[in-house]
Parts: C-alpha cells; structure tokens; sequence
C-alpha cells in the first residue's frame, strides 16, 4: 500500500479516535396528545420546546406522539396521556376585548385525574382559556408574537401537568411552575419560569426510583 493510501484509510479512523464520546440519550417520557380540533403548528412546536426545556433539568425528555399513533411497542421511563380541549390556535379572535375575562378573575388552565386517592397519567389542557393570556400582549402584536406566546403558555401548563403525573402528586410548590397558579401575563412573558429544584427532584426521584 502506497504511503498516500495508507494516510487516506489512517485519517477517517484517528479523527473517530480523537472526536469526543457522544452524551448518553436522556430516558424518554411518552407524551400521547388527543386534540378536540386541529392546533396550530407553530404554537404547537412551540409548546413542545418549552416543555421540554422545563423538564430537561429532572433528566428526561419528552417524546411527542399522537394518541392515534401509539402501537404500544415503544419503551419509556413514563407515560402521559392529554387531551388538548377547545380550540389551540392563535387566530385572530372576532369577539370583543372584555370576551378575554377580567383581571384578577381565575382560570382553571389544566387537571390531571385523580383516580382512587391516586394521580393517574392522564390530563386534560383547556385551551380556549390559555388563549385568554394572549389579551396581555402588546397592543398590535402579530401573528408571529401571538403563536410565540400561545406555544409558551400552552408549553408552561403542559408542564406543570406533567409534574404532577410524572412525580405522581397532589401537591403543589411555594414558587416556580409547581404553584397551583400562575397569572396569564406570565404565562405568555419571555421571562424564564423554571420548578423549583425540589420539585425537579420529585420528578426524577419518582421515576427513576
């Protein structure tokens, strides 16, 4: 073998040699999605970032399926089943400004079952009331922003339902996204909403047990 050859076929194997180990894949939580209408694409792809990241830090990832795509032959460390109710779109809205609720009134955003004393993976996400943050943007806000801020508080209730399915409690935090509520500005504010490091902890700890 020429000297030329020998350093071709030498390269491709010292630079694999020499690449950095690869990092090991995080367990996935299966995340099965039902939706009463079609959601919006980019409020959608958005909500699935902003869970994810959210629940990054208790050392999972989320994969997204369909409910209709579950075939049951897909292994995870979990399982969570939400129906997405009403209508995730960030259209327009026809009706008038005072239709969005009053300040200071209270929402109910999300619920997981509770079924015999005991939390199930099962939820349910409303999202003609989480469509009511977006009456919080700016005043002329386009398409873009509205979609942006659907996806981050469609992603901020689906993980706070997440929490308690995945640490299997009732309970609620003090602070961060565990609280038992959250106010719609912030749900759609680009301010970071994180858990609070216990709450983390409860969602690992009860998975990985």
């Amino acid at each position: 073998m020429s000297r030329a050859l020998f350093l071709a076929v030498l390269a491709p194997w010292l630079a694999a040699a020499q690449a950095p180990p690869k990092a090991a894949a995080l367990p996935a939580v299966g995340v099965f999605m039902i939706f009463d209408s079609t959601p919006g694409s980019s409020a959608l792809d958005l909500m699935k970032t902003e869970a994810n990241q959210l629940l990054q830090p208790a050392g999972l990832a989320l994969e997204w399926r369909l409910a209709s795509e579950n075939h049951g032959d897909q292994p995870f460390a979990g399982l969570a089943v939400i129906q997405f109710k009403g209508s995730c779109k960030a259209e327009a809205w026809p009706r008038p400004f005072s239709d969005f609720g009053t300040a200071g009134e209270s929402h109910i955003l999300g619920s997981t079952t509770v079924a015999n004393g005991r939390v199930t993976p099962y939820g349910e996400v409303l999202c003609d009331q989480i469509r009511k943050a977006l009456a919080y943007l700016r005043p002329g806000a386009d398409q873009k922003a509205r979609q942006r801020a659907l996806g981050l508080a469609l992603g901020r209730v689906v993980a706070h339902e997440l929490y308690h399915m995945l640490a299997k409690t009732t309970n609620h935090a003090e602070h961060g996204l565990a609280k038992a509520s959250q106010s719609l500005e912030d749900l759609v504010s680009e301010r970071e909403m994180l858990f609070a490091e216990d709450d983390t902890r409860a969602i690992h700890q009860a998975l990985f047990k």
